[in-house]
């Protein structure tokens, strides 16, 4: 039997990821990470804001191992660098939240 159709609405990982980069580059108001993270990471993430610039590299690749969890890479480009990022998103009341977010450096 073919595995359901993850839950709506559709997992868009380039607007999630993106939204929460520039967030931590200081483009977007950090206020932003409640309505994508789960309390305890937005408050992590948020102390973790600064003016930089990163730039994704490719597209992000999403990995379902569950129908209501997806695990997401990207590759960024930061100040010269190139960087990973990992994270992974859940669906909960009826949207997609990050439960975990890092950029490995």
């Amino acid at each position: 039997m073919p595995e359901p159709d993850p839950p709506s609405p559709a997992l868009d990982p380039l607007r999630l990821v993106g939204a929460v980069l520039e967030v931590l580059d200081g483009r977007r108001p950090a206020r932003l990470l409640r309505q994508v993270a789960v309390p305890g990471l937005a408050v992590r993430l948020g102390a973790m804001v600064r003016p930089r610039t990163t730039r994704m590299v490719r597209m992000p690749r999403v990995c379902h191992p569950s129908r209501f969890v997806a695990e997401i890479s990207a590759t960024v480009r930061r100040e010269g660098r190139v960087l990973a990022v990992a994270c992974r998103v859940e669906h909960r009341g009826g949207r997609w939240w990050f439960t975990s977010f890092a950029v490995l450096e």
